[in-house]
Order: C-alpha cells, then sequence, then structure tokens
C-alpha cells in the first residue's frame, strides 16, 4: 500500500496493477500508475499537443507554465493513473481524495486516441481501485453538452446530481 496525505489525512491506497488492454483499433495500450518524476515531461507534451477545442471547463490549461503547475499540483495531492502507448503517454486520470471521503476525477484522452474505448477502460479501473482503497464515491464534473462523455459516465453507474451549467455527477462506493 502507497501511504498518502490528503490535507491532514492520511489514506492508504492499495497498489494499481498495471494492465495491457486493446483498444478499438485493436492496438495495445499500457495503462499504469503515473510516476510523477519519470513522466512529468511525457504528460506535458500529452497536455501541449491536447486540442484546445477539447478542454472541458477551461482544463487542460494552455500554456506550458500553467500546464506544469497544474499537474504538480495533481500530482502532490492525488493520485493518477495514465495510458501509454509506445512511449507517449495518451490518457491521464486521476482522482484527489477530499476530507469527506470522496475522490474528485479528472480524465483527459488526447484527441489522437479518443472513441476507442481507452477512457472508458481507465474509468473501469479507477472505479475498482477506489472501491478496494475504501472511498465512499467519486465525484466529476463536465459540461452539460459533452454528451460522449455523459453516456460513458451513466454506462458506468454515474447519476447527475447537478444538472446546470455544467454537470455534476456522482458514484456511490458503498453498498
Amino acid at each position: 500500500m502507497v501511504l498518502t496525505r490528503v490535507g491532514q489525512v492520511p489514506t492508504k491506497l492499495p497498489k494499481f496493477e498495471s494492465i495491457i488492454i486493446k483498444d478499438k483499433k485493436g492496438e495495445r495500450i499500457l495503462i499504469r500508475a503515473y510516476d510523477h518524476k519519470k513522466d512529468r515531461e511525457k504528460l506535458i507534451t500529452m497536455y501541449q499537443t491536447f486540442d484546445p477545442d477539447q478542454r472541458c471547463l477551461g482544463l487542460p490549461p494552455l500554456s506550458r507554465k500553467a500546464i506544469e503547475n497544474w499537474i504538480d499540483y495533481l500530482a502532490d495531492s492525488g493520485f493518477a493513473i495514465v495510458a501509454e502507448k509506445d512511449d507517449r503517454l495518451v490518457g491521464h486520470l486521476v482522482i484527489v481524495p477530499s476530507e469527506d471521503g470522496r475522490v474528485d476525477l479528472t480524465i483527459f484522452v488526447h484527441q489522437d486516441y479518443q472513441n476507442r474505448g481507452i477512457g472508458q477502460e481507465m474509468m473501469k479501473l479507477m472505479i475498482e481501485f477506489c472501491r478496494k482503497a475504501k472511498f465512499k464515491g467519486i465525484i466529476l464534473v463536465t459540461e452539460r453538452t459533452n454528451a460522449r462523455a455523459i453516456h460513458v459516465y451513466k454506462k458506468l453507474g454515474f447519476k447527475v446530481v447537478a444538472p446546470y451549467y455544467e454537470y455534476d455527477m456522482y458514484l456511490p462506493l458503498e453498498n
């Protein structure tokens, strides 16, 4: 188990087991834990080449400095997994635990790899990881116009809990 600190709340996290999946094109994609020291530059590159039209709620940031600050904050505050193809990061999913036992989730898949099932597989793996870690639930926010993402989130069991300009969605993990 990995011991992280969330504010003043220690949280024990199970080990994330790497897995190789085949995407909808039949390509092998490695999904593994993010290693900030090893992966930071590759993640910056992924976000620098991210189509600005694919941004959601102002994320990812646009400038290199803002991207660096954002991913450094996420690495300090949460736990992340990445999807990797031929030494290139193509997906990033991060959870940031809150003091109420829930986690906030953010996911981005590079536009060159969208619609291939990678994000959905990453979500499934993180949901199971969060169950093992005994989190109470997962919260995410998306734009209400992001129909494709909302469809996937609902398919995975998320419910819209605040349908305003953006959609707050929640997946309870406790039975």
